[in-house]
């Protein structure tokens, strides 16, 4: 395209370049000798010369940026335009089609080179002049819009257009905007129907219906409206809507409309006493919806039933049935019944307390299998029409399990007996007994019997710890004391005295094994003394390492040797860093790391032990209960459940503390405190 406008093409720059810069040299050349008032002259012209040169840029700068706009701006129409749905193409005051949408290309399966140009009734009528009663030959001889019907065999029948004429600068119509309408005028025909069918259904409800403007004034009305109020149809219309109540019944209606939110629609049902035009007052339901319309104006919609003769009746039920749910509700045992498709219509207090339920809820959300585990409802229901179980009809009380809200278990003894009406199923009931408490102290007991046994059981095996530890220790003393004497009388070249020294260390060490299980049996005193923590700690974890359960084990000892002794029984505090440590072994399944520490406490007054192993972690809900007597997650016969809690009495009893942090899967770590200051004194058997 060949660029215009005042900058002009980049040739005519370049020429009146060229001039300019001549014009400037002849001056120079022309003038007077060269002098300093020449230069300063000829500076100044060439800086003239450079800004005339920017500005021409900077122009041809903007006139590119102005192209680009109108190129996006043509972009942005056109998409706009091949967007329209309808058929829409645009032809000027000779009928040449000057551009059309892509609906028209579409469903004439014609391409913009073969309409462009052409005259509109040669390419849609086949036709050598213009179309009788076309619009746009109405639009361009009146220059205002047009609608017309039209036929074109492509789309095989009739269709309605209309014409837009575009008046140009001189007053005349330049171009006609043709539009399809006919699928607008289908619409609008669909609209006529749905609107009668709405009023057809209106006027055939059976409740009366109201529909209430802005303003509150009636503005439709239905017969059955009319006959509950009282009021004729002409009446009715134009009414204010709060008339049709009493004081008391408007102001709640006013109330409720006010406090209403504004960003959601009113939905609300009530018993409301209205005012008919005699002046009596009528029971009905009434339920009001609001909506806004496409112009968000609110209009409110009143569903009216004369419920008069049906209140009558329940209350006269409701007098006789008064004594029998008085009954129900204060019964101890709950009381559920249902229909047979499952609906909860009784829910008593009981029942409530049972399973968690408000009445109102399960009335209203639940149905009766989600009070039971899955089939059982239906196998209940199975059992009822047997005559197995206690009589057709009937259930003979047995223990089941029902589910609450929370999902959980419920315990209970259930009977049960189908309702009939003239020899018809109607409904079923069940009364539930809880049973938690009675099979809460049924588990205690055996616990307790468990424990009793697990008690006599640790007892017997304490004395015959004892017994087998002093059995032991005599012969061991014995063995100890001739292997020394051996040793003694050979020389020290011989080489026999190495195996004699090892007798006498392994006699040794089975030694400090008996004197352990004579401190876990409690043969060893009690007394308590300052004892070094650390070295205590190593004392025991000799003990262990070379058992069978430790050969997996890395034990870490990272123990502080400069600790101040602690006033304590070192037989006992074995037996409480031994508990912990084969704890610690049994949760790694004899593989892992035990890490032990010692250091004194963070005011320095006391002293802290840490055992941290990488084990299967403690479950939360256990934390609270490990130092339980009797507590324990093993199976039975693998764990008495007192190894903690007599660590827990020993700890207490050196005034200190103890404690453990662990998480499912991440190993445990037990913390122990005691107090460095105290006095010599016998420590609590």
């Amino acid at each position: 395209m060949r660029a215009t406008g005042r900058g002009g093409s980049n040739r005519e720059k370049s020429g009146w370049k060229k001039v300019s810069e001549m014009a400037i040299i002849k001056k120079i050349i022309g003038g007077q000798s060269v002098g300093d008032k020449k230069k300063e002259e000829l500076e100044k012209l060439r800086r003239e010369n450079e800004r005339l040169r920017g500005l021409l840029a900077r122009a041809e700068e903007e006139k590119l940026a102005l192209s680009e706009d109108a190129l996006r701006t043509r972009t942005e129409w056109e998409a706009a335009f091949d967007a329209i749905t309808d058929r829409v193409f645009v032809e000027d005051g000779e009928y040449s089609i000057l551009r059309a949408n892509a609906a028209v290309l579409r469903d004439f399966g014609s391409t913009a080179q073969n309409l462009l140009g052409k005259k509109c009734f040669r390419v849609f009528r086949e036709r050598d002049e213009p179309c009788p009663g076309c619009p746009a030959t109405q639009a361009i001889r009146t220059g205002k819009p047009a609608v017309g019907d039209m036929e074109n065999r492509c789309l095989k029948g009739n269709y309605r257009i209309r014409a837009y004429p575009l008046v140009g600068r001189s007053g005349k119509v330049s171009e006609i905007v043709v539009e399809d309408i006919d699928e607008t005028t289908k619409l609008e025909e669909d609209l006529r129907e749905s609107e009668e069918r709405f009023r057809r259904i209106v006027e055939n409800a059976s409740d009366g219906i109201l529909a209430v403007d802005e303003g509150y004034r009636i503005e439709l009305a239905n017969k059955v409206a009319s006959e509950v109020t009282g009021y004729p149809p002409d009446r009715l219309l134009g009414l204010d809507f709060h008339a049709l109540f009493d004081e008391k019944n408007r102001a709640y209606l006013q109330d409720l409309f006010r406090r209403r939110d504004s960003q959601t629609n009113l939905r609300v049902c009530a018993e409301l006493d209205i005012v008919t035009a005699r002046g009596e007052k009528k029971e009905t339901e009434i339920c009001l919806t609001s909506v806004q319309d496409r112009r968000g104006a609110t209009r409110a919609y009143a569903y009216l039933r004369d419920i008069s003769p049906t209140k009558r009746i329940e209350t006269e039920l409701r007098k006789a049935n008064d004594f029998l749910r008085n009954l129900i509700e204060n019964s101890v045992d709950g009381i559920i019944a249902a229909d047979l498709k499952g609906k909860i219509i009784l829910f008593n207090k009981s029942a409530e307390k049972l399973l968690g339920y408000k009445s109102e809820e399960a009335l209203d959300r639940i149905h009766i299998s989600q009070l039971y585990p899955p089939g059982m409802a239906k196998k209940i229901m199975a059992q009822l029409r047997s005559p197995d179980y206690g009589g057709v009809g009937r259930l003979e009380p047995f223990q089941i399990n029902l589910v609450n809200k929370e999902g959980e278990l419920i315990p209970v003894n259930i009977s049960a007996a189908i309702l009939y009406e003239n020899e018809k199923e109607i409904a079923s009931f069940g009364i539930f007994t809880d049973l938690r408490d009675k099979l809460k102290m049924e588990a205690e007991l055996r616990e307790a019997q468990l424990q009793l046994l697990q008690s006599e059981k640790m007892a017997s095996l304490g004395k015959l710890a004892a017994g087998v530890a002093h059995e032991i220790n005599n012969p061991m003393g014995g063995i100890l004391i001739f292997s020394r004497l051996l040793i003694e009388d050979l020389p020290p070249e011989d080489p026999r005295r190495r195996d004699l020294e090892r007798i006498c260390e392994e006699t040794t060490r089975c030694k400090e094994i008996v004197k352990g299980l004579l401190e876990f049996a409690r043969q060893t005193s009690h007394k308590m003394e300052p004892t070094d923590i650390s070295r205590a700690l190593a004392q025991g974890i000799s003990l262990l390492e070379n058992q069978a359960l430790f050969h997996n084990i890395r034990i870490v000892k990272n123990l502080d040797p400069s600790l101040p002794p602690i006033l304590a029984n070192a037989g006992q505090l074995n037996q409480v860093f031994m508990n912990i440590i084969l704890n610690a072994a049994e949760a790694m399944e004899g593989q892992g790391t035990i890490t032990i520490r010692t250091a004194p406490g963070p005011e320095r007054d006391t002293v802290i032990v840490e055992f941290e192993d990488t084990g299967s972690g403690i479950k939360e809900e256990y934390l609270t209960r490990i130092f339980e007597p009797f507590f324990t997650t093993k199976e039975v016969g693998k764990g008495t459940g007192l190894g903690l809690s007599m660590s827990y009495g020993i700890v207490q009893n050196h005034r200190g503390r103890i404690w453990v942090k662990s998480k499912e899967g991440e190993g445990s770590t037990f913390y122990i405190e005691f107090p460095i200051k105290g006095e010599t004194e016998e420590a609590p058997s």
